[in-house]
């Protein structure tokens, strides 16, 4: 969703549903990548779209489902412009002049 301004007949063929199949699936991919990462690593989920359902809320529920990773903030690692309040990488065409994006740091526990 995030290339929208680029290919604007693209929202004419998304549904809410397919949405709910792309969030599923995150979680999926998010929970397989977390076994992967090993004490004091980092997992970087990023995403090429805006929709909230799709980034911030895939984190807290990753966050729900696995205690031992926690959000640490893109600042220092992007430019300031682009690190939201919450410290997540979010870029929107009509602020940035580029395409949708998203990515947050998920570092796990040290223990």
């Amino acid at each position: 969703m995030g290339v929208l301004a680029k290919r604007a007949g693209l929202r004419w063929r998304r549904s809410m549903e397919d949405l709910e199949e792309m969030a599923e699936l995150q979680d999926e991919l998010l929970d397989a990548a977390a076994q992967l990462v090993r004490p004091g690593g980092l997992l970087v989920y990023s995403t090429c779209t805006t929709e909230p359902e799709e980034n911030e809320r895939r984190v807290e529920a990753f966050l729900a489902r696995h205690d031992g990773f926690a959000v640490e903030s893109a600042d220092g690692h992007v430019p300031d412009e682009m690190v939201s309040d919450a410290g997540f990488l979010a870029t929107f065409p009509h602020r940035h002049r580029m395409d949708g994006a998203f990515a947050a740091r998920l570092r796990r526990d040290e223990a």
